[in-house]
C-alpha cells in the first residue's frame, strides 16, 4: 500500500466527489471489506455500494486484494490503494487575472515543488528528515531575511566545495524555504 495517492486527473476527482464514495473510503479500518460488508455497515443497498466500489476501483482508488468463494458466489474484498489521498494542485491551477502571473507571488509559483513533493511522498522517498517545519515563530522581516540569507550561504558553500563528479548516494533535491505570515 502506498502512503499517498495523488489524484492528477478529473476522472479520479469525480470518483471521490460523491459523498457516498467518501463514506466508503472512511469505512475501511485496517482490513479489506466486500461490497456486502460495506452495504451492511453503511445501510445501503448492495447494488449501489457495488456501483460505487467499481467506480473507485476503475480509477485506482480501491484495489482488489482477495476473492473468496462462499456458497458458490465469488466475494471480492477491496482496500484503498493508499493511506492518504490528495488532489494535485495542477488540476486546479486557474486565475482570471492574467496580470497576476507576471509579478505577484501565487500558489502556482510552487506547483512544480508541490508536484515534486507529491511524487516523493507517493514513492516513499520522504522520511522524517525530509521536512523541517517550524510553526508559530514570532519573527521580524529582518529575521526572515537573515534566515533566507543564511540558508543561501550554506547551500552555496556546499555546492562550491563539491567536485564536479557524481558522489555516492547523491540525489537531486528541491529545497524551499517559505515564511508564511499567520493571522493567528
Amino acid at each position: 500500500m502506498k502512503e499517498v495517492l495523488v489524484l492528477r486527473d478529473l476522472d479520479c476527482i469525480k470518483a471521490i466527489a460523491h459523498p457516498r464514495r467518501v463514506d466508503i473510503l472512511k469505512t475501511f479500518n485496517k482490513k479489506p471489506l466486500s461490497a456486502k460488508q460495506l452495504s451492511e455497515i453503511l445501510d445501503e443497498p448492495h447494488a449501489k455500494i457495488n456501483y460505487h466500489i467499481k467506480t473507485l476501483y476503475n480509477v485506482g482508488i480501491l484495489e482488489l486484494v482477495e476473492e473468496k468463494i462462499k456458497s458458490g458466489i465469488v466475494e471480492k474484498y477491496y482496500y484503498p490503494t493508499a493511506n492518504s489521498i490528495v488532489i494535485s494542485k495542477k488540476i486546479i491551477d486557474y486565475s482570471l487575472d492574467k496580470e497576476m502571473d507576471k509579478g505577484c507571488l501565487s500558489i502556482s509559483d510552487f506547483k512544480n515543488t508541490i508536484e515534486s513533493f507529491y511524487d516523493a511522498a507517493e514513492s516513499g522517498a520522504l522520511n522524517g528528515d525530509s521536512v523541517l517545519e517550524c510553526s508559530n515563530l514570532l519573527l521580524t522581516e529582518e529575521e526572515i531575511c537573515e534566515l533566507r540569507s543564511a540558508l543561501k550561504v550554506k547551500v552555496d558553500e556546499i555546492v562550491a566545495k563539491r567536485e564536479n563528479s557524481i558522489r555516492e548516494n547523491e540525489k537531486k533535491h528541491d529545497i524551499v524555504m517559505v515564511a508564511i505570515p499567520s493571522n493567528n
